[in-house]
């Protein structure tokens, strides 16, 4: 695990901690809070830079650490649009929800660190979502509302990004489509 991340780990726990939060639901939401409040005061985790179509691949295996031809087996690129080109049996999570955001996921890592775009509209997710025949069209938001993910806006406006959490989850969920 990177160290950065590492350190804004134990300090959001030593926070936690000490604010003396009982409450479980609370508790997971002030330690997202907390652990994206340390990534952002120490730097990202994944910075983000102005990047052309050209420069998508390796910018994307230099931010995850991952072969750009691994890439390659789970993203396509048309130009400024991505698309996951893997099975959706192959996406992780045991319930069509976990697969969601797993996928949702795997975009938002994708158009921030491959094109540079920090917020990613939910009409381009929930297009990925019907490409790969995830989509739930009574549930797709309300399984984007977890600590993986922070939203921008109102309805037809409404824009993600990762949240701290949700950048080191999606290394675990490459790692388990990769291997």
């Amino acid at each position: 695990m990177d160290i950065k991340l590492q350190e804004a780990f134990k300090k959001a726990q030593a926070e936690i901690e000490s604010a003396g939060i009982a409450d479980l639901e609370l508790k997971k939401i002030a330690f997202a809070k907390a652990i994206d409040y340390f990534l952002k005061k120490e730097g990202s985790l994944f910075p983000a830079k102005e990047k052309s179509g050209l420069d998508f691949w390796p910018a994307l295996s230099n931010s995850t650490g991952f072969e750009e031809r691994k890439l390659k087996d789970i993203y396509a690129v048309d130009g400024d649009q991505i698309r996951l080109v893997i099975d959706k049996e192959k996406i992780p999570g045991e319930r069509k929800s976990e697969k969601q955001r797993s996928l949702a996921a795997l975009v938002l890592l994708a158009y921030h660190n491959g094109l540079g775009q920090e917020w990613v509209a939910s009409s381009v997710l929930a297009e990925a979502a019907k490409h790969s025949k995830l989509y739930d069209t009574s549930k797709y938001s309300k399984n984007l509302k977890h600590e993986w993910f922070r939203a921008q806006g109102v309805r037809k406006g409404l824009a993600w990004r990762l949240s701290a959490s949700g950048l080191s989850q999606v290394r675990f969920i490459l790692l388990a489509i990769a291997k």
